[in-house]
């Protein structure tokens, strides 16, 4: 669970509160960094010798088709009101075993609320909980169809399904992908894939076999428990130097202890053209009764720096807008400025700024910042 601030908005930002705003950022932020950038530095040669010389960063391949990876994020948070902090809440252990050519077993589990703190309040409280992000069977039944059972990341848009924090492009996520849907789907869920004359077709289908959504999880407003069912079709095509694909979303869901049922529909697109990846989605959550709609876009463009330094390898610029109108209150509009920076296999570094109408929840101007570690 990312931890949010929720001050006063002004517009009246000046750098001297920048600058008080980043310097203190930096006295909790940075002795943690260094110290793990230190003992990543110190063991990234020897442990790259002697264990794994070529894929430090990607995971270990071991005998009988095991693999493992992990990784660990730190995140750093300066808005423009408000004390600023630091957090370790991602921290994972990924294992993949293919038991035959068809058949597999997959698991990620993660350590949350692992450490935070704020800067004159010091090193807060932590409960530490071990969660089963992803836990699921995988079998091959022929080359299009894929069948896992299981929990998995909800197949509902573009940005849901890459939710490991260190391959997002930007340390917070967009408004319309945030509790407006489950992000956890435990059931049975069929992925059908194929191509045709340059033609990409995906289709996925999902519904649950119990009503426990995550395992592992222990209440709290995360706690997502109930129903949902759903499916997404996608269709994409090369044109020219560029591909294209167009995704249309569906699902139902009941949390435990409602009598009704919530309807989330959603459109994503994405153009990959001269290195940009454009991705857009719209999600729309119909309203119940006596209750209002929830719904939202987003536009991103991730821009390849790398043609304009010899020294900015896998080094991208982000931008993104946003509108996302809540259940209540009016719509917010919000957007970031952003750049991702994987200088090596095993470091992800980011830093994006949030700029928003308001300063709530979803949208906290201000300053993020993460560093990743990956094995």
């Amino acid at each position: 669970m990312r931890v949010v601030i929720e001050p006063e908005w002004t517009r009246r930002t000046t750098s001297a509160a920048l600058r008080h705003a980043a310097a203190s950022a930096l006295r909790i932020v940075g002795p943690v960094a260094l110290a793990l950038g230190l003992a990543a530095s110190a063991g990234a040669e020897s442990s790259a010798r002697a264990i794994w010389p070529n894929s430090l960063g990607n995971g270990l391949e071991l005998e009988h088709g095991l693999w493992i990876a992990g990784d660990v994020t730190v995140h750093g948070q300066v808005p423009e009101q408000g004390p600023s902090r630091v957090e370790i809440d991602d921290l994972s252990f990924l294992a993949r075993w293919e038991l035959t050519t068809r058949l597999a077993l997959f698991g990620e589990l993660r350590m949350e609320d692992f450490f935070e703190a704020v800067a004159g309040e010091g090193v807060l409280p932590s409960e530490r909980k071990f969660v089963f992000e992803r836990l699921y069977a995988e079998a091959l039944v022929t080359p299009a169809l894929t069948v896992r059972l299981g929990t998995v990341y909800t197949p509902f848009g573009l940005w849901n399904v890459i939710r490991r924090s260190p391959f997002t492009w930007t340390v917070e996520e967009p408004a319309i992908a945030d509790d407006v849907f489950p992000t956890h789907s435990t059931g049975l869920s069929l992925l059908y894939q194929t191509t045709w004359r340059g033609w990409s077709f995906d289709a996925t289908s999902y519904g649950p076999v119990q009503d426990t959504v995550r395992w592992g999880h222990t209440g709290g407003e995360d706690d997502e428990r109930g129903w949902l069912t759903g499916t997404r079709v996608a269709v994409g095509r090369i044109l020219g130097p560029a591909f294209g694909s167009l995704g249309l979303n569906a699902a139902g869901f009941r949390n435990r202890g409602q009598s009704t049922w919530g309807t989330v529909l959603g459109l994503d697109s994405e153009l990959d053209l001269v290195g940009h990846q454009v991705t857009g989605e719209v999600t729309w959550r119909l309203a119940g009764s006596g209750q209002r709609s929830v719904h939202g876009l987003y536009l991103q463009d991730v821009i390849p720096l790398e043609p304009f330094s010899a020294c900015a390898r896998n080094l991208y610029g982000v931008v993104r807008f946003e509108y996302f109108q809540p259940g209540t209150g009016r719509a917010e509009i919000g957007g970031i400025l952003g750049l991702y920076w994987r200088p090596v296999p095993w470091l992800v570094l980011r830093t994006d700024y949030t700029f928003g109408s308001r300063t709530i929840e979803r949208f906290q101007p201000g300053l993020n910042t993460s560093i990743s570690f990956l094995f």
